[in-house]
């Protein structure tokens, strides 16, 4: 257990060690002990997000394919991008904390964007994730696409936060043309296969356990979803939470480790 003078919470250092497909995957954790929200482990969530999609793209190359996804390519940044309230409230309170004039300007991208979703009549659906049935989502992402609005923080085609981006657009990478994102379809844009998918179980684990109940949050509505709902998840200790969350990961229950 360590503790800085910076920051005197008490965290626990952790090793866990997952097979999947017979490969081994070793993780290195640093978590608070104490009572904790949900949004205090996003860096945890961030780190096994990387680490799962680092596996996932070596498995990849293992099958002869590789990632077309280069910096440059932003076709990926119009696409509607599901995030969790936690993630919301974050990318709310990184905008807050930027410098003039740059926080007028990606506050200004996002309300030109709502403006403009509003007009395709989009907007009312995107404030109500919940209204959107499984099999209208793929149509309606597409309609989203098809308005071509940018992601707020896309600069030169490039993710200017590219250290805080939402744990949805750390596991989207492609293996097929780079080309083929510009107009994309089921058929012609192939992901990494996933080993473990951390940005759904997230946004699932939040949904059940915070009075909002929203399945999902539109990056592009971050900023007025995260101003309208503060975070109300429980407080709970640290280890409590990774263990749930590994619990949904994998499939199976994960035992509270000896006292």
């Amino acid at each position: 257990m360590t503790t800085t003078p910076e920051n005197p919470t008490e965290f626990f250092n952790t090793t866990a060690e997952l097979v999947i497909a017979g490969r081994k995957i070793r993780l290195e954790m640093l978590i608070p002990a104490g009572p904790t929200r949900l949004a205090e482990l996003l860096p945890l969530f961030r780190y096994l997000t990387d680490s799962f999609v680092d596996f996932s793209v070596e498995n990849a190359r293992a099958q002869g394919l590789e990632v077309s996804c280069r910096k440059g390519c932003g076709a990926c940044c119009r696409q509607l991008v599901p995030i969790s309230g936690i993630e919301a409230r974050r990318l709310r309170d990184m905008v807050e904390e930027m410098p003039e004039p740059r926080k007028s300007t990606i506050l200004a991208r996002f309300e030109a964007a709502r403006r403009r979703l509003e007009q395709a009549g989009l907007l009312e659906k995107l404030r109500e994730p919940r209204q959107c049935r499984a099999e209208e989502l793929i149509p309606f992402g597409m309609d989203y696409f098809h308005q071509r609005i940018a992601c707020p923080f896309l600069e030169e085609e490039s993710c200017s936060i590219h250290a805080e981006r939402p744990l949805a657009c750390r596991e989207y990478l492609v293996v097929t043309p780079a080309e083929h994102c510009a107009e994309p379809t089921v058929e012609s844009v192939r992901g990494v296969e996933l080993v473990l998918r951390t940005a759904r179980t997230i946004r699932g684990l939040e949904a059940e356990r915070s009075v909002h109940a929203t399945p999902w949050v539109p990056m592009i509505l971050a900023v007025e979803w995260a101003d309208a709902h503060p975070d109300e998840t429980p407080l709970q200790p640290g280890p409590e939470w990774v263990r749930e969350v590994f619990s949904r990961l994998t499939g199976r229950t994960i035992p509270e480790p000896p006292p």
